[in-house]
């Protein structure tokens, strides 16, 4: 039986290698007309806050700069009460809602773009979010920082979840980074691509770093979205699955991205 297992393993690495080891160079012929599409970004949130909508165009060149909008009307409406969303003064492509207020549960809101003469909806209800869980921290080889023991398991049939963790240490170095963001995700299902996802590089901070949690309850469309869109960014689209052009939305209108209004949790911690 051992040697059985001696060989499977042996032929899956071998396996790994081989997929790793075909590569080739590859010209994109990207259509023009596919693009200019308005790609939205909206997470609204049961924090009482002013919310914010991103807005923007696809767009052609790889390492191009992003066409942001500033000339849409936006708005976002529940239970027959409607908020205006307002193009940001300072930075373009933001909107902000015209007054503060906090996505409430067993009610469906609606997103609604005027743009360029065309109107894009969507729509969503708030998700549920499980308690944090407990977080703590671990050395970095044989120096003295830190980084995240982990906290967030890949694949929870009974949850699904976005982890949003923004570290400072502005207080304890003038040298630059002095911050950095790292995101965390739980989802209901996993396949091949994502157990052999590319390895990624180790954050790490000081010891004292104030640390804000905040973990997003998702919806099982949005984390559909998440989850296609991690795929091809964060793990490069692992080894076996590839959809960059065919990622999940909800915005009408041949629009791109997603309205989501998640559930959030979150705490303070300092790293030590």
């Amino acid at each position: 039986m051992q040697n059985i297992k001696n060989i499977l393993w042996t032929l899956m690495a071998s396996f790994v290698l081989i997929i790793m080891a075909c590569e080739e160079t590859v010209d994109w012929d990207l259509d023009p007309e596919a693009n200019g599409r308005l790609v939205v970004e909206a997470i609204l949130t049961n924090e009482f806050q002013t919310q914010e909508i991103k807005l923007s165009q696809s767009f052609n060149d790889l390492n191009g700069e992003t066409p942001k909008l500033s000339d849409a009307m936006v708005a976002v409406s529940a239970n027959g009460v409607s908020v205006s969303f307002l193009a940001d003064t300072i930075e373009i492509g933001l909107y902000k809602s015209e007054s503060p207020f906090a996505v409430l549960g067993n009610l469906e809101y609606q997103l609604s773009v005027d743009w360029q003469g065309e109107n894009y909806t969507a729509s969503s209800n708030l998700s549920s979010v499980a308690p944090l869980p407990e977080i703590n921290f671990r050395q970095v080889g044989q120096t003295d920082s830190l980084t995240f023991r982990e906290f967030a398991p890949l694949y929870n049939p009974n949850q699904q979840a976005m982890y949003e963790m923004d570290i400072d240490w502005s207080h304890l170095s003038l040298e630059e980074p002095t911050k950095a963001k790292m995101f965390f995700y739980t989802f209901s299902t996993v396949d091949e691509s994502e157990l052999l996802r590319p390895t990624s590089e180790t954050v790490s901070f000081p010891p004292g770093s104030i640390v804000i949690a905040k973990k997003f309850g998702l919806n099982d469309d949005f984390a559909e979205y998440l989850r296609s869109l991690v795929l091809e960014t964060d793990w490069k689209g692992g080894f076996l699955y590839s959809a960059s052009s065919n990622l999940p939305t909800n915005i009408s209108n041949d629009g791109l991205g997603f309205f989501s209004t998640c559930a959030v949790l979150r705490d303070t911690l300092i790293a030590e």
